[in-house]
């Protein structure tokens, strides 16, 4: 597959630009969620010894794991630039890893061809349905700016008109997210190798993530590395299958979704 991309420099140079400009704007709106959290981790700073130490090694955790996505996307955007030299030059860690990111960028791409060719399955919103409000509630253990980010994504996303029931079973490839978790796990591991500590504790944060879809799959949502971000584990459970899922199960495909954001 690489090999017959690589050797077609148009359609190399069409899926490079393709992938270039998606990582660019992840890239741009990645800074917004970082305020947002670094905004709240402030509210803790100052007021105790024990909270200060907190909010530095939160921080530091956080740094690592955005740092490795920035990385990661990078690699994405590289992905048809160079795979089989990059394998041949370096050790066998990064052929692994080039190998990891190969399959997210194929299958992803794979998805989105199948995604096309459907023919029995919702592939946007009817709006000749009436669209349903879902509620989505932050919950005592949901981290907030966690559970902020992800809210408000799909708040967005409602209101411009692109979440909608989606035909259940949703079409799923879940070794795209198990790559996507994997991969990120290498680059902490062979950033920080020089500070294990901070190493695992950034791998034990990572841990307990999952690789979620930022549009859900059951709102419509692409099954691609475009459409994933890590979320606290035990919020995207809750999100999608506690809270979202009942209230949409029973509506007709393609039905227009809103989400209401609810803080109490």
């Amino acid at each position: 597959m690489t090999d017959q991309i690589r050797h077609n420099a148009e359609e190399m140079s069409r899926l490079a630009d393709r992938i270039g400009r998606h990582a660019e704007h992840l890239e741009s709106s990645a800074g917004a969620h970082t305020r947002n959290t670094r905004s709240r981790l402030s509210a803790t700073r100052g007021r105790d010894p024990l909270g200060n130490a907190v909010v530095h090694g939160s921080e530091q955790v956080l740094n690592v794991i955005k740092q490795a996505e920035r990385q990661l996307r990078q690699h994405l955007r590289d992905v048809q630039k160079g795979l089989h030299q990059m394998s041949r030059n370096h050790a066998d860690n990064d052929k692994a890893l080039a190998d990891m990111i190969s399959r997210i960028n194929s299958r992803s791409e794979a998805q989105d061809k199948a995604r096309k060719g459907w023919t029995d399955r919702a592939k946007g919103p009817d709006n000749s349905l009436k669209p349903v409000t879902v509620p989505v509630r932050w919950k005592p253990g949901m981290p907030k700016s966690q559970f902020a980010r992800k809210a408000q994504q799909l708040h967005s996303l409602g209101r411009r008109g692109e979440l909608y029931k989606a035909t259940n079973p949703v079409s799923r490839d879940k070794k795209i997210t198990d790559d996507y978790k994997g991969a990120l796990m290498r680059i902490i591991s062979n950033n920080h190798k020089d500070n294990p500590d901070l190493a695992e504790a950034s791998r034990r944060t990572a841990r307990s993530m999952h690789p979620d879809h930022v549009q859900e799959l059951q709102a419509g949502g692409r099954d691609h590395w475009e459409n994933i971000r890590m979320l606290h584990g035990e919020t995207n459970t809750d999100i999608g299958n506690h809270q979202i899922w009942p209230k949409i199960r029973e509506l007709p495909d393609g039905t227009p979704l809103k989400i209401k954001v609810k803080w109490k």
